[in-house]
């Protein structure tokens, strides 16, 4: 069941990568591709870029917070380097550029949540407070 998994990952993460690629390290990701990649992997880190304030009003539910890149690295060093990242801010851009930074060290791709936490609530998916 795992390995079915990883091949529905990889082929929703691949699959979709020509339409929402923003380069080779980052995958961006509309709300709901991002929603069934949280979904359907196990290994999968949930990272939110935004301050600590931001964060405490409301996150994706399983998000981890790095508010800098010394929290983001110390998170993937702890991790390592084989889980499939996700990332998300509030509008998209800070995810983008936190991708860079994690494949320009890590030469890992990771995929950030195109539009942030505000695409997320447009589309009616749920956050904890």
């Amino acid at each position: 069941m795992k390995a079915i998994t990883s091949f529905l990952l990889a082929f929703i993460v691949l699959g979709i990568s020509n339409v929402y690629s923003q380069n080779d390290s980052i995958q961006v990701l509309s709300p709901n591709h991002f929603n069934r990649v949280l979904q359907l992997n196990p290994d999968v880190v949930l990272i939110d870029v935004r301050p600590k304030k931001e964060f405490k009003k409301a996150h994706i539910k399983g998000a981890h917070l790095a508010q800098n890149s010394e929290e983001l690295f110390h998170l993937i060093d702890s991790l390592g380097t084989s889980k499939v990242y996700l990332l998300y801010c509030k509008y998209g851009e800070q995810s983008v550029d936190a991708g860079k930074m994690i494949y320009e060290k890590y030469k890992i791709s990771v995929c950030s949540l195109e539009g942030g936490l505000d695409a997320w609530l447009q589309e009616g998916k749920e956050i904890e407070n």
